[in-house]
């Protein structure tokens, strides 16, 4: 497909009205469905058997699990494109797998899709989501034979261990024709119900092996299994009403749908939309918010806005900022955004952020210095900290710890990874958590497995963590201008030399008479004013 992604959401608002409008309204009573949302919209291709086809209790094709999955996916803004046009009644494993291999072309069926016909592996290559469902008619013709014969556990084992090795095969090439696919793999539910309890009991103890076997298999290949014995169990009745036949009803398929697959793909990395919403603290009571503009099929008509959970305020789509004041100093804020459009859809996902208000703070020992300003912003966000004396001691040097716990609470770094160097067991559990987040983000490195916490760092190693701090906060390389134009830095290698350089060209240092002083110490006041200074570059 040569569409973007872009025009073929528009597209998919239009081609998959079979599936969020019911049937039988008329298009003037049609309304909107699809909600806004703040994320690239994914491709979704159902690959498998009858039960992704949809077949249902009486053998007809209707609405199946995955025609559900897109119907929800589709409406909360998630997806582009729906096709379960590689899923066909009868297919086993090995058939799957020929398709795939022999790279078929089949019809579309769902939406989203430029042309009639599309090739697998172009389906396969542009998804960002797959579903698998395969395996059962690899044992059903033996299964079927069980009622009157008894499973036959030499030809169950056989079946079963081909189907197995199928499935294996069938997300190798999946993952050579597209290695960042998410794909969810279904797990088997008690599909002969209504069999003799001798019977049962074997087929009960077959399906526990098999989907344990299916579940390793998948989470060997970055796969997601997603079981559904235990929702088709607790109903089957309702799911399985007809004994001659496997497959679910639409409401067992709906709930195959909701209860296991939706709540899997929701929870997917692709929807995270944290990076949309950034805080900018302008005092310590006074907080600006900003976000990325919310795509929809339509169009956003206003955006909501909640703090700690409740609707604050409620604005015009044509302003996606918005400044919190009077909130209380040194207290705890989470702010949700939700976009909404003229039909009144809300967005799934709220862009969330929280943040701690700064303190209102004074040193003894600053109030002439020239870093004043620096320092106090510093202290009210949270980046340093004063003395229990009251004094901030703004000439004293900054140890390689300090620098490294100060670079990740301006960032707000976490991991639960531990620093592998030798030498921090003397700090306390907090301070070790800070090193251990700027090593495990990159923003560290060390040498010989120590770190040298207690020794002041230098203005050429700050300036080198700054800069792997601002490559691990855009997720690309500073791309410099010039030379900096320091004569004391020519013998430094490059990295360190391109942290000058962007320090300098971003106005963050300015050295003097014409050098750097790069071995220097640097001292706090400096380290304040850096600190500042790269937290507003960031928000640029």
């Amino acid at each position: 497909m040569q569409l973007s992604k872009k025009f073929r959401f528009l597209a998919a608002s239009i081609l998959a009205c079979q599936l969020v409008v019911p049937i039988g309204v008329n298009a003037e009573e049609q309304r909107d469905y699809i909600a806004p949302s703040w994320v690239d919209q994914a491709d979704y291709v159902a690959l498998g058997d009858s039960l992704a086809h949809g077949m249902n209790e009486v053998g007809m094709i209707g609405l199946g699990y995955t025609d559900f999955v897109a119907q929800s996916l589709q409406q909360d803004g998630l997806i582009t494109s729906y096709n379960k046009g590689f899923a066909n009644s009868g297919y086993t494993t090995s058939d799957v797998l020929m398709d795939i291999q022999n790279n078929v072309e089949k019809s579309v069926v769902g939406f989203g899709y430029p042309s009639e016909k599309v090739k697998v592996h172009t389906s396969i290559k542009e998804a960002e989501i797959i579903t698998l469902t395969v395996g059962a008619n690899d044992l059903i013709p033996i299964l079927e034979e069980s009622q009157t014969t008894g499973i036959n556990a030499a030809m169950m084992l056989k079946a079963s261990q081909g189907a197995i090795k199928n499935i294996a095969a069938i997300l190798e090439e999946i993952k050579k024709l597209n290695p960042n696919a998410q794909i969810y793999v279904m797990g088997y539910y008690n599909s002969f119900p209504y069999y003799s309890e001798d019977v049962q009991q074997q087929f009960k103890m077959l399906l526990k092996v098999m989907n344990a076997t299916i579940k390793t298999t998948a989470e060997k290949a970055s796969a997601i299994f997603v079981p559904t014995y235990n929702i088709v169990a607790k109903d089957v009745p309702s799911y399985l009403p007809n004994p001659d036949n496997i497959h679910l009803s639409e409401a067992g398929y709906l709930a195959v749908a909701n209860e296991a697959f939706l709540p899997a793909i929701k929870t997917s990395t692709l929807w995270d939309v944290s990076k949309t919403i950034q805080a900018n603290m302008m005092d310590s009571t006074t907080v600006k918010l900003s976000w990325q503009e919310a795509k929809d099929n339509v169009g956003v008509t206003s955006y909501k806005v909640y703090v700690n959970g409740k609707l604050t305020f409620t604005q015009d789509a044509a302003i996606n900022a918005i400044t919190l004041d009077n909130l209380i100093a040194n207290t705890a804020y989470t702010v949700a955004i939700k976009a909404v459009d003229a039909a009144g859809n809300e967005s799934v996902q709220s862009p969330t952020v929280t943040f701690t208000t700064g303190r209102n703070l004074s040193f003894t020992d600053i109030e002439k210095n020239w870093a004043k300003e620096f320092i106090l912003k510093a202290a009210e966000l949270g980046i340093m900290n004063g003395y229990p004396d009251g004094t901030f001691k703004p000439d004293q040097f900054v140890t390689r710890a300090q620098a490294a716990s100060m670079l990740v609470r301006s960032l707000g770094l976490t991991t639960n990874e531990q620093a592998p160097f030798t030498d921090i067991a003397i700090y306390d559990v907090g301070t070790q958590s800070e090193i251990a987040a700027a090593y495990a983000h990159g923003l560290i490195k060390g040498s010989d497995g120590t770190f040298s916490p207690g020794l002041p760092v230098t203005r050429a190693q700050l300036a080198v963590m700054i800069n792997r701090a601002y490559e691990y906060e855009k997720k690309q390389s500073y791309a410099v201008k010039g030379k900096a134009p320091f004569s004391d830095i020519a013998s430094y290698d490059e990295e360190t030399k391109h942290a000058i350089t962007m320090l300098y060209e971003q106005g963050i240092i300015i050295g003097s008479e014409g050098g750097f002083a790069p071995e220097a110490p640097t001292k706090r006041g400096h380290a304040a004013k850096i600190f500042i200074n790269f937290n507003s570059l960031l928000k640029k």
